[in-house]
């Protein structure tokens, strides 16, 4: 089956919830190719980013893409935006020519929303020359607390691919 055929087949069998999904998916797809997004998963997740010396917010959609069986955001959802506004803090704070990587990431869960955007804000509990340790709340755009991480990164050579 070609990609036309099988659009075309999707597209004829498609629900309304179908549709939402794959305009929320395209529309990430077309933000990564034109310079939106870096990485393919921020496309998919639509996720944006603010980073500042001592603080990072992350926000994603809380769209249908990330609900689970009971329509509220997945929680493994909720560990990578953690993950995402963490870790994105941390290497940029990391010394030049290193990178981090996680090594350790606790989630506690809080609350459901349905809510229209996810956000998750990290900063810096210890900063050493090995590990960082970092915080992180996730709230939805109501100002509900939704859950809170704890995360260790350690600092490795940066690779380059």
């Amino acid at each position: 089956m070609t990609l036309t055929q099988l659009w075309q087949s999707i597209l004829q069998d498609a629900t309304a919830q179908d549709e939402e999904a794959l305009l929320h998916m395209l529309t990430g797809l077309r933000e990564k190719q034109l310079g939106v997004h870096n990485r393919y998963i921020n496309a998919n997740l639509r996720m944006t980013g603010d980073f500042y010396p001592t603080h990072s917010v992350v926000s994603i959609p809380n769209s249908l893409i990330i609900q689970n069986s009971i329509q509220v955001a997945h929680g493994g959802i909720l560990a990578t935006i953690a993950d995402a506004a963490m870790g994105g803090l941390a290497s940029r704070a990391a010394p030049t020519g290193k990178n981090v990587v996680t090594t350790t990431l606790t989630m506690n869960y809080i609350a459901t929303s349905t809510a229209q955007q996810l956000i998750a804000k990290g900063t810096f509990i210890h900063k050493g020359n090995r590990t960082f340790v970092m915080a992180c709340t996730i709230e939805d755009n109501e100002g509900k607390k939704l859950a809170t991480a704890t995360a260790t990164f350690f600092v490795i050579e940066k690779r380059t691919l």
